[in-house]
């Protein structure tokens, strides 16, 4: 006997699916149900058939397609286009930081390497203000700073500015003389006693000299 009253959970069939009499078609039924597998089980479109299928266009040249990267991609269901921002990304945002952190490591080695050369940071301090000076005074802006950010190029500037110099070292001069010019404070600082030593008497003939000549 046919149960009259209706189940609380009963999920009421749909009216498409019933004759005229009330009675549930099966037949309408199950053809819509099979359809309906079908439609969900279709691949979404832009999907290729495995991670193989994805067409990528590298916009930068450090960036590869990385196999295994489009296999994690494709199992999460993305799409070609899905995908393809996922590298264009990597391109805009990724790379730019990875190539600031290279360049911020590459500079503080070239700077530790200057300060090495010059006997210390304090010292090579002092050399960089001069050598900022004088590039003013003797050199174009773009000249000066690309030569100004490598290590090869602040030595050229150095030796640019030695050069330009042309008074040799005067024989029986105070350790203190305040009339040093720039050619033989550098010669001074090329002394071991002031670069290494840092004997204070040369110390202070240098920095009194170079206050002197640019303070």
């Amino acid at each position: 006997m046919t149960n009259l009253i209706k189940e609380e959970n009963e999920t009421p069939v749909p009216e498409k699916f019933l004759d005229k009499d009330g009675n549930v078609n099966v037949n309408d039924l199950a053809k819509s149900y099979v359809a309906l597998e079908k439609k969900l089980g279709a691949p979404k479109e832009g999907i290729p058939q495995d991670a193989k299928g994805y067409k990528i266009n590298l916009k930068n040249p450090m960036l590869v397609v990385d196999e295994e990267i489009n296999k994690r991609l494709f199992q999460l269901g993305l799409t070609n286009e899905q995908v393809q921002g996922v590298y264009d990304i990597a391109a805009d945002f990724i790379i730019p930081q990875i190539e600031a952190m290279t360049e911020q490591l590459s500079a503080d080695k070239e700077l530790k390497a200057l300060e090495d050369e010059f006997g210390g940071a304090e010292r090579f301090n002092e050399i960089a203000r001069q050598l900022s000076s004088w590039g003013e005074k003797n050199l174009d802006t773009k000249t000066f700073n690309t030569l100004a950010t490598s290590k090869d190029g602040i030595m050229t500037l150095y030796r640019m500015m030695q050069e330009k110099q042309e008074a040799p070292v005067m024989a029986g001069k105070s350790v203190l003389n305040a009339k040093d010019d720039e050619m033989t404070l550098r010669r001074l600082m090329q002394d071991p006693k002031y670069w290494k030593e840092q004997d204070p008497e040369l110390v202070q003939r240098v920095e009194r000299g170079f206050r002197r000549l640019y303070g």
